[in-house]
Protein backbone atom coordinates (compact mmCIF):
# COMPACT_ATOMS: atom_id res chain seq x y z
CA UNK A 1 0.00 0.00 0.00
CA UNK A 2 1.61 3.23 -1.13
CA UNK A 3 -0.87 5.72 0.28
CA UNK A 4 -0.66 6.73 3.94
CA UNK A 5 -3.64 5.97 6.16
CA UNK A 6 -4.64 9.62 6.48
CA UNK A 7 -4.95 9.83 2.68
CA UNK A 8 -7.44 6.94 2.59
CA UNK A 9 -9.58 7.83 5.62
CA UNK A 10 -9.95 10.86 7.85
CA UNK A 11 -11.26 11.39 11.38
CA UNK A 12 -15.07 11.18 11.62
CA UNK A 13 -15.37 9.32 8.28
CA UNK A 14 -18.00 6.55 8.30
CA UNK A 15 -16.94 3.35 6.53
CA UNK A 16 -18.33 -0.18 6.23
CA UNK A 17 -15.99 -2.96 7.40
CA UNK A 18 -16.03 -6.74 7.64
CA UNK A 19 -14.02 -7.73 10.72
CA UNK A 20 -11.45 -10.41 9.89
CA UNK A 21 -9.73 -11.15 13.20
CA UNK A 22 -8.96 -9.97 16.73
CA UNK A 23 -5.85 -7.94 17.55
CA UNK A 24 -3.61 -8.51 20.56
CA UNK A 25 -5.58 -5.95 22.58
CA UNK A 26 -8.90 -7.63 21.84
CA UNK A 27 -9.99 -5.15 19.18
CA UNK A 28 -11.52 -6.23 15.89
CA UNK A 29 -9.40 -5.71 12.76
CA UNK A 30 -10.86 -5.07 9.33
CA UNK A 31 -9.35 -3.75 6.08
CA UNK A 32 -10.37 -0.73 4.02
CA UNK A 33 -8.51 -0.61 0.67
CA UNK A 34 -5.88 -2.83 2.34
CA UNK A 35 -5.56 -0.39 5.26
CA UNK A 36 -5.86 -2.06 8.69
CA UNK A 37 -8.57 -0.48 10.86
CA UNK A 38 -8.63 -1.34 14.59
CA UNK A 39 -12.16 -1.30 16.02
CA UNK A 40 -12.90 -1.79 19.73
CA UNK A 41 -15.84 -4.10 20.58
CA UNK A 42 -16.07 -5.59 17.07
CA UNK A 43 -15.89 -9.34 16.45
CA UNK A 44 -14.61 -11.49 13.57
CA UNK A 45 -17.21 -12.05 10.82
CA UNK A 46 -19.23 -9.01 11.90
CA UNK A 47 -20.10 -6.31 9.37
CA UNK A 48 -19.95 -2.94 11.10
CA UNK A 49 -20.30 0.72 10.24
CA UNK A 50 -17.21 2.33 11.75
CA UNK A 51 -16.54 5.94 12.68
CA UNK A 52 -12.82 6.74 12.28
CA UNK A 53 -11.35 8.27 15.46
CA UNK A 54 -7.63 8.41 14.68
CA UNK A 55 -5.23 7.85 11.78
CA UNK A 56 -1.50 7.17 11.64
CA UNK A 57 0.84 6.57 8.70
CA UNK A 58 0.15 2.81 8.61
CA UNK A 59 -3.28 2.17 10.10
CA UNK A 60 -6.38 3.77 11.64
CA UNK A 61 -8.65 3.40 14.66
CA UNK A 62 -12.40 3.51 14.85
CA UNK A 63 -15.48 2.84 16.96
CA UNK A 64 -18.60 0.90 16.06
CA UNK A 65 -21.37 3.21 14.89
CA UNK A 66 -23.77 0.41 13.86
CA UNK A 67 -23.56 -3.38 13.72
CA UNK A 68 -24.97 -4.48 10.36
CA UNK A 69 -24.29 -8.21 10.84
CA UNK A 70 -23.80 -9.64 14.36
CA UNK A 71 -21.52 -12.55 15.22
CA UNK A 72 -23.20 -15.63 16.70
CA UNK A 73 -20.40 -15.58 19.33
CA UNK A 74 -21.42 -12.17 20.69
CA UNK A 75 -22.98 -12.27 24.17
CA UNK A 76 -24.24 -9.71 26.66
CA UNK A 77 -21.37 -8.82 29.04
CA UNK A 78 -22.01 -9.93 32.62
CA UNK A 79 -20.40 -6.82 34.13
CA UNK A 80 -22.35 -3.52 34.19
CA UNK A 81 -19.08 -1.59 33.88
CA UNK A 82 -17.88 -3.41 30.77
CA UNK A 83 -16.94 -0.97 28.04
CA UNK A 84 -16.61 1.83 30.59
CA UNK A 85 -13.64 0.69 32.69
CA UNK A 86 -10.46 -0.53 31.00
CA UNK A 87 -10.16 -3.78 32.94
CA UNK A 88 -11.56 -6.38 30.50
CA UNK A 89 -11.67 -6.49 26.71
CA UNK A 90 -13.48 -9.74 25.80
CA UNK A 91 -16.58 -10.02 27.99
CA UNK A 92 -18.77 -9.58 24.92
CA UNK A 93 -17.46 -12.89 23.48
CA UNK A 94 -18.64 -16.38 24.41
CA UNK A 95 -15.93 -17.94 26.63
CA UNK A 96 -15.23 -20.93 24.38
CA UNK A 97 -14.80 -18.49 21.49
CA UNK A 98 -12.42 -16.41 23.63
CA UNK A 99 -10.24 -19.51 23.99
CA UNK A 100 -10.37 -20.18 20.24
CA UNK A 101 -9.47 -16.57 19.45
CA UNK A 102 -6.49 -16.64 21.82
CA UNK A 103 -5.10 -19.65 19.98
CA UNK A 104 -5.62 -17.76 16.71
CA UNK A 105 -3.74 -14.76 18.14
CA UNK A 106 -0.71 -17.03 18.69
CA UNK A 107 -1.00 -18.53 15.20
CA UNK A 108 -1.28 -15.11 13.59
CA UNK A 109 1.75 -13.87 15.52
CA UNK A 110 3.77 -16.79 14.13
CA UNK A 111 2.46 -16.01 10.66
CA UNK A 112 3.50 -12.37 11.00
CA UNK A 113 6.87 -12.65 12.72
CA UNK A 114 8.33 -16.16 12.47
CA UNK A 115 10.98 -16.30 9.77
CA UNK A 116 11.17 -20.04 9.28
CA UNK A 117 8.98 -23.06 8.63
CA UNK A 118 6.58 -23.78 11.49
CA UNK A 119 4.34 -26.30 9.70
CA UNK A 120 5.66 -29.05 12.00
CA UNK A 121 4.77 -27.16 15.22
CA UNK A 122 1.90 -28.55 17.29
CA UNK A 123 -0.40 -25.68 18.31
CA UNK A 124 -2.56 -26.97 21.16
CA UNK A 125 -5.97 -25.55 22.06
CA UNK A 126 -6.05 -22.85 24.74
CA UNK A 127 -6.42 -24.28 28.23
CA UNK A 128 -9.25 -22.37 29.89
CA UNK A 129 -10.92 -22.23 33.31
CA UNK A 130 -14.03 -24.10 34.37
CA UNK A 131 -15.28 -20.87 35.93
CA UNK A 132 -13.75 -17.82 34.17
CA UNK A 133 -14.79 -15.37 36.94
CA UNK A 134 -13.59 -14.29 40.40
CA UNK A 135 -10.01 -15.44 39.87
CA UNK A 136 -7.77 -12.43 40.64
CA UNK A 137 -6.15 -12.54 44.10
CA UNK A 138 -4.92 -8.93 43.97
CA UNK A 139 -6.36 -5.56 43.08
CA UNK A 140 -4.89 -2.04 43.25
CA UNK A 141 -7.39 0.74 42.71
CA UNK A 142 -7.37 4.56 42.84
CA UNK A 143 -9.52 6.11 45.58
CA UNK A 144 -11.96 8.99 45.07
CA UNK A 145 -14.83 10.79 46.81
CA UNK A 146 -18.31 10.33 45.35
CA UNK A 147 -20.30 12.82 47.39
CA UNK A 148 -19.88 11.71 51.02
CA UNK A 149 -18.75 8.22 50.08
CA UNK A 150 -15.22 6.94 49.61
CA UNK A 151 -15.13 4.86 46.42
CA UNK A 152 -12.63 3.02 44.24
CA UNK A 153 -12.59 2.43 40.50
CA UNK A 154 -10.62 1.57 37.42
CA UNK A 155 -9.24 3.88 34.79
CA UNK A 156 -11.23 3.99 31.57
CA UNK A 157 -9.26 2.69 28.58
CA UNK A 158 -6.63 5.20 27.38
CA UNK A 159 -7.78 7.72 29.97
CA UNK A 160 -7.08 9.18 33.41
CA UNK A 161 -10.80 9.15 34.18
CA UNK A 162 -11.77 6.77 37.00
CA UNK A 163 -14.91 4.66 36.59
CA UNK A 164 -16.33 3.95 40.07
CA UNK A 165 -16.87 0.23 40.67
CA UNK A 166 -18.93 -1.47 43.40
CA UNK A 167 -17.94 -5.00 42.47
CA UNK A 168 -15.40 -6.37 39.97
CA UNK A 169 -16.37 -9.77 38.58
CA UNK A 170 -12.78 -10.92 37.95
CA UNK A 171 -11.62 -10.28 41.54
CA UNK A 172 -11.98 -13.19 43.91
CA UNK A 173 -14.93 -12.94 46.31
CA UNK A 174 -12.71 -12.57 49.36
CA UNK A 175 -11.19 -9.35 48.00
CA UNK A 176 -14.58 -7.96 46.90
CA UNK A 177 -16.09 -8.61 50.33
CA UNK A 178 -13.20 -6.93 52.19
CA UNK A 179 -13.11 -3.93 49.83
CA UNK A 180 -16.78 -3.20 50.56
CA UNK A 181 -16.11 -3.27 54.31
CA UNK A 182 -13.03 -1.03 53.98
CA UNK A 183 -14.90 1.56 51.90
CA UNK A 184 -17.86 1.49 54.29
CA UNK A 185 -15.54 2.20 57.24
CA UNK A 186 -13.60 4.94 55.43
CA UNK A 187 -16.83 6.64 54.29
CA UNK A 188 -17.88 6.96 57.97
CA UNK A 189 -14.49 8.31 59.00
CA UNK A 190 -14.28 11.63 57.10
CA UNK A 191 -10.90 10.95 55.55
CA UNK A 192 -8.89 13.07 53.15
CA UNK A 193 -8.89 11.46 49.67
CA UNK A 194 -6.45 12.56 46.97
CA UNK A 195 -7.89 14.61 44.10
CA UNK A 196 -5.49 14.49 41.09
CA UNK A 197 -7.16 17.42 39.36
CA UNK A 198 -6.30 19.85 42.17
CA UNK A 199 -3.39 17.77 43.53
CA UNK A 200 -4.91 17.91 46.99
CA UNK A 201 -5.74 15.24 49.54
CA UNK A 202 -3.88 12.20 50.79
CA UNK A 203 -5.21 8.64 50.29
CA UNK A 204 -4.39 7.66 46.68
CA UNK A 205 -4.74 3.87 46.30
CA UNK A 206 -5.99 0.79 48.09
CA UNK A 207 -4.02 -2.37 47.29
CA UNK A 208 -5.74 -5.59 48.39
CA UNK A 209 -4.40 -9.13 48.16
CA UNK A 210 -6.44 -12.09 49.37
CA UNK A 211 -5.95 -15.83 49.05
CA UNK A 212 -9.08 -17.98 49.15
CA UNK A 213 -6.84 -21.01 49.71
CA UNK A 214 -5.77 -19.65 53.13
CA UNK A 215 -8.43 -17.02 53.89
CA UNK A 216 -5.77 -14.37 54.58
CA UNK A 217 -6.13 -10.77 53.32
CA UNK A 218 -3.61 -7.95 53.15
CA UNK A 219 -4.45 -4.26 52.69
CA UNK A 220 -1.90 -1.60 51.78
CA UNK A 221 -2.92 2.05 51.66
CA UNK A 222 -0.85 4.34 49.44
CA UNK A 223 -0.65 7.94 50.66
CA UNK A 224 0.72 11.22 49.37
CA UNK A 225 2.26 11.96 52.77
CA UNK A 226 2.44 10.65 56.31
CA UNK A 227 -0.51 12.08 58.25
CA UNK A 228 -1.03 10.92 61.89
CA UNK A 229 -4.84 11.31 61.89
CA UNK A 230 -5.31 9.32 58.67
CA UNK A 231 -2.86 6.64 59.80
CA UNK A 232 -4.81 6.33 63.06
CA UNK A 233 -8.02 5.73 61.10
CA UNK A 234 -6.36 3.19 58.79
CA UNK A 235 -5.11 1.24 61.83
CA UNK A 236 -8.74 0.65 62.85
CA UNK A 237 -9.63 -0.78 59.41
CA UNK A 238 -7.92 -4.08 60.28
CA UNK A 239 -10.29 -4.96 63.12
CA UNK A 240 -13.39 -3.58 61.35
CA UNK A 241 -12.84 -5.60 58.15
CA UNK A 242 -11.07 -8.54 59.86
CA UNK A 243 -7.87 -8.18 57.83
CA UNK A 244 -4.74 -10.28 58.39
CA UNK A 245 -2.30 -7.51 57.52
CA UNK A 246 -2.70 -3.71 57.25
CA UNK A 247 0.08 -1.47 55.90
CA UNK A 248 0.79 1.88 54.32
CA UNK A 249 3.30 3.31 51.89
CA UNK A 250 4.08 6.84 50.68
CA UNK A 251 4.00 7.73 46.97
CA UNK A 252 4.09 11.51 46.49
CA UNK A 253 4.83 11.41 42.74
CA UNK A 254 1.53 11.91 40.85
CA UNK A 255 3.19 10.64 37.64
CA UNK A 256 4.70 7.48 39.14
CA UNK A 257 3.99 4.27 37.21
CA UNK A 258 4.61 1.99 40.20
CA UNK A 259 1.89 2.29 42.82
CA UNK A 260 4.01 0.98 45.71
CA UNK A 261 7.33 2.69 45.05
CA UNK A 262 8.80 3.21 48.53
CA UNK A 263 9.11 1.24 51.81
CA UNK A 264 5.97 -0.37 53.24
CA UNK A 265 5.17 0.14 56.94
CA UNK A 266 3.02 -2.23 58.98
CA UNK A 267 0.06 -0.77 60.86
CA UNK A 268 -1.59 -3.87 62.32
CA UNK A 269 -1.51 -7.65 61.93
CA UNK A 270 1.25 -9.64 60.29
CA UNK A 271 4.04 -8.45 58.00
CA UNK A 272 3.07 -11.02 55.38
CA UNK A 273 0.20 -13.30 54.46
CA UNK A 274 0.21 -16.94 53.45
CA UNK A 275 -0.49 -17.97 49.85
CA UNK A 276 -0.59 -21.50 48.46
CA UNK A 277 0.07 -23.21 45.14
CA UNK A 278 -1.10 -26.79 45.50
CA UNK A 279 0.80 -28.00 48.62
CA UNK A 280 3.46 -25.25 48.44
CA UNK A 281 3.27 -22.38 50.93
CA UNK A 282 4.50 -18.82 50.31
CA UNK A 283 4.67 -15.86 52.70
CA UNK A 284 3.84 -12.75 50.65
CA UNK A 285 4.78 -9.15 51.47
CA UNK A 286 2.76 -6.19 50.13
CA UNK A 287 5.45 -5.44 47.53
CA UNK A 288 6.19 -9.08 46.59
CA UNK A 289 5.32 -10.60 43.23
CA UNK A 290 2.88 -13.52 43.24
CA UNK A 291 0.84 -15.02 40.42
CA UNK A 292 -2.56 -13.30 40.18
CA UNK A 293 -4.59 -16.37 39.21
CA UNK A 294 -3.70 -19.13 41.67
CA UNK A 295 -5.88 -21.88 40.17
CA UNK A 296 -4.68 -21.33 36.63
CA UNK A 297 -1.05 -21.02 37.74
CA UNK A 298 -1.21 -24.66 38.83
CA UNK A 299 -2.56 -25.57 35.36
CA UNK A 300 0.32 -23.61 33.78
CA UNK A 301 2.93 -25.35 35.94
CA UNK A 302 1.42 -28.75 35.19
CA UNK A 303 1.77 -27.98 31.48
CA UNK A 304 5.47 -27.20 32.04
CA UNK A 305 5.82 -30.46 33.97
CA UNK A 306 4.11 -32.40 31.16
CA UNK A 307 6.64 -31.05 28.63
CA UNK A 308 9.58 -31.97 30.87
CA UNK A 309 8.09 -35.41 31.62
CA UNK A 310 10.39 -35.85 34.65
CA UNK A 311 11.97 -39.19 35.55
CA UNK A 312 13.45 -37.89 38.82
CA UNK A 313 16.97 -37.55 37.40
CA UNK A 314 16.67 -34.18 35.63
CA UNK A 315 18.74 -31.10 36.40
CA UNK A 316 16.71 -27.99 35.64
CA UNK A 317 17.73 -24.35 35.32
CA UNK A 318 15.05 -21.69 35.81
CA UNK A 319 16.01 -18.29 34.35
CA UNK A 320 14.11 -15.13 35.30
CA UNK A 321 12.88 -17.27 38.18
CA UNK A 322 11.22 -14.54 40.28
CA UNK A 323 10.33 -15.95 43.70
CA UNK A 324 11.20 -19.44 42.46
CA UNK A 325 7.66 -20.80 42.25
CA UNK A 326 8.13 -22.81 39.02
CA UNK A 327 11.34 -24.47 40.24
CA UNK A 328 9.89 -25.20 43.68
CA UNK A 329 6.76 -26.70 42.09
CA UNK A 330 8.93 -29.08 40.05
CA UNK A 331 11.55 -29.80 42.73
CA UNK A 332 9.99 -32.95 44.16
CA UNK A 333 9.87 -34.56 40.69
CA UNK A 334 13.50 -33.93 39.65
CA UNK A 335 17.08 -34.24 40.90
CA UNK A 336 18.07 -30.56 41.17
CA UNK A 337 16.79 -27.11 40.21
CA UNK A 338 18.70 -23.83 40.11
CA UNK A 339 17.08 -20.44 39.62
CA UNK A 340 18.51 -17.07 38.57
CA UNK A 341 16.96 -13.61 38.89
CA UNK A 342 18.41 -10.10 38.91
CA UNK A 343 15.99 -8.92 41.61
CA UNK A 344 17.69 -9.59 44.95
CA UNK A 345 14.49 -9.56 47.04
CA UNK A 346 13.01 -12.22 44.73
CA UNK A 347 16.01 -14.47 45.37
CA UNK A 348 15.86 -13.89 49.14
CA UNK A 349 12.18 -14.91 49.00
CA UNK A 350 12.91 -17.96 46.81
CA UNK A 351 15.53 -19.26 49.27
CA UNK A 352 13.18 -18.70 52.18
CA UNK A 353 10.30 -20.48 50.44
CA UNK A 354 12.55 -23.47 49.71
CA UNK A 355 13.24 -23.76 53.47
CA UNK A 356 9.59 -23.16 54.35
CA UNK A 357 8.56 -26.10 52.15
CA UNK A 358 11.48 -28.38 53.20
CA UNK A 359 12.90 -28.41 49.66
CA UNK A 360 16.63 -29.17 49.73
CA UNK A 361 17.39 -29.65 46.02
CA UNK A 362 16.69 -26.05 44.95
CA UNK A 363 19.31 -23.28 44.85
CA UNK A 364 18.75 -19.68 43.85
CA UNK A 365 21.23 -17.10 42.55
CA UNK A 366 21.05 -13.32 42.31
CA UNK A 367 22.49 -11.39 39.36
CA UNK A 368 22.60 -11.32 35.57
CA UNK A 369 21.89 -14.63 33.92
CA UNK A 370 24.84 -15.11 31.53
CA UNK A 371 27.67 -14.99 34.12
CA UNK A 372 25.87 -17.61 36.21
CA UNK A 373 25.36 -19.81 33.14
CA UNK A 374 29.10 -19.62 32.46
CA UNK A 375 29.94 -20.43 36.10
CA UNK A 376 27.57 -23.41 36.13
CA UNK A 377 29.18 -24.75 32.97
CA UNK A 378 32.65 -24.52 34.57
CA UNK A 379 31.51 -26.56 37.56
CA UNK A 380 29.91 -29.15 35.25
CA UNK A 381 26.31 -28.32 36.11
CA UNK A 382 24.80 -29.09 32.72
CA UNK A 383 21.01 -28.74 32.87
CA UNK A 384 18.79 -31.15 30.98
CA UNK A 385 16.05 -28.52 30.71
CA UNK A 386 16.14 -24.73 30.73
CA UNK A 387 12.98 -22.87 31.79
CA UNK A 388 12.69 -19.29 30.53
CA UNK A 389 9.95 -17.02 31.90
CA UNK A 390 11.10 -13.50 30.96
CA UNK A 391 9.33 -10.14 31.37
CA UNK A 392 7.14 -8.82 28.54
CA UNK A 393 10.13 -7.40 26.66
CA UNK A 394 11.46 -10.96 26.20
CA UNK A 395 14.89 -12.50 26.71
CA UNK A 396 18.10 -10.50 26.96
CA UNK A 397 20.18 -10.72 23.78
CA UNK A 398 23.26 -12.00 25.63
CA UNK A 399 21.20 -14.92 26.99
CA UNK A 400 19.99 -15.73 23.46
CA UNK A 401 23.59 -15.62 22.18
CA UNK A 402 24.72 -17.93 24.96
CA UNK A 403 21.96 -20.44 24.22
CA UNK A 404 22.92 -20.56 20.54
CA UNK A 405 26.19 -22.24 21.59
CA UNK A 406 24.92 -24.17 24.62
CA UNK A 407 24.37 -27.93 24.81
CA UNK A 408 21.04 -27.70 26.65
CA UNK A 409 18.74 -30.21 24.97
CA UNK A 410 15.34 -28.77 25.87
CA UNK A 411 13.97 -25.28 26.57
CA UNK A 412 10.55 -24.55 28.03
CA UNK A 413 9.73 -20.92 27.21
CA UNK A 414 6.85 -19.36 29.19
CA UNK A 415 5.63 -16.12 27.63
CA UNK A 416 3.00 -13.47 28.33
CA UNK A 417 3.79 -11.57 25.10
CA UNK A 418 3.36 -13.48 21.81
CA UNK A 419 5.22 -10.84 19.75
CA UNK A 420 8.45 -10.88 21.77
CA UNK A 421 8.16 -14.66 22.13
CA UNK A 422 8.16 -15.24 18.37
CA UNK A 423 10.94 -12.70 17.79
CA UNK A 424 13.07 -14.53 20.39
CA UNK A 425 12.28 -17.86 18.69
CA UNK A 426 13.59 -16.39 15.43
CA UNK A 427 16.97 -15.82 17.07
CA UNK A 428 17.03 -19.35 18.50
CA UNK A 429 15.87 -21.27 15.44
CA UNK A 430 19.38 -22.07 14.10
CA UNK A 431 20.06 -24.03 17.28
CA UNK A 432 16.57 -25.09 18.40
CA UNK A 433 13.42 -26.38 16.76
CA UNK A 434 9.99 -25.43 18.11
CA UNK A 435 8.00 -28.57 18.95
CA UNK A 436 4.77 -27.34 20.55
CA UNK A 437 2.92 -24.23 21.69
CA UNK A 438 0.28 -24.46 24.45
CA UNK A 439 -1.75 -21.30 25.19
CA UNK A 440 -3.03 -21.01 28.77
CA UNK A 441 -5.81 -18.58 29.67
CA UNK A 442 -4.41 -16.94 32.81
CA UNK A 443 -6.77 -13.94 32.60
CA UNK A 444 -10.21 -14.88 31.23
CA UNK A 445 -12.33 -12.10 29.72
CA UNK A 446 -9.20 -10.06 28.93
CA UNK A 447 -7.04 -10.05 25.81
CA UNK A 448 -4.00 -11.41 27.66
CA UNK A 449 -2.73 -14.82 26.61
CA UNK A 450 0.11 -16.81 28.15
CA UNK A 451 1.73 -19.75 26.42
CA UNK A 452 4.21 -22.55 27.09
CA UNK A 453 6.57 -23.42 24.24
CA UNK A 454 8.69 -26.55 23.94
CA UNK A 455 12.01 -26.21 22.04
CA UNK A 456 14.51 -29.01 21.38
CA UNK A 457 18.14 -28.79 20.32
CA UNK A 458 18.60 -29.47 16.61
Amino acid sequence: MNKQANELVKENDLILLTIKRLGINGEGIGYFKRLAIFVADALPEEVVEVKITKTTEKYAYGIVNKVKKTSSKRITPACPYYGKCGGCQLQHIDYQEQLRQKKLMILETFERYYQGDYSHVIFNDTIGMEDPWNYRNKTQLPVRHDGENVVVGMYAADSNKVVYIDNCLVENKLISEKMKLILEFLSKSSIDVYNPRFRQGNLRYIVLRGFEETGEVQATFVLMEKEPRLIGILKKVGSYANLTSVNYSINSDPKAIEIISSPVYKLTGTDRIKGKLSDLEFMISPDSFFQLNTKQTIILYEEIKKIINPTGKEKILDCYCGIGSIGLYLAKSIDEVRGIDNNESNIINAREFAKLNNINNAKFYHGNITPHLQDFSKENFNPDVLIIDPPRRGMDLNVINYLQKSKIKKIVYVSCNPSTLVKNLNHLQKAYIVRSVSPVDMFPNTANVECVVCLERR
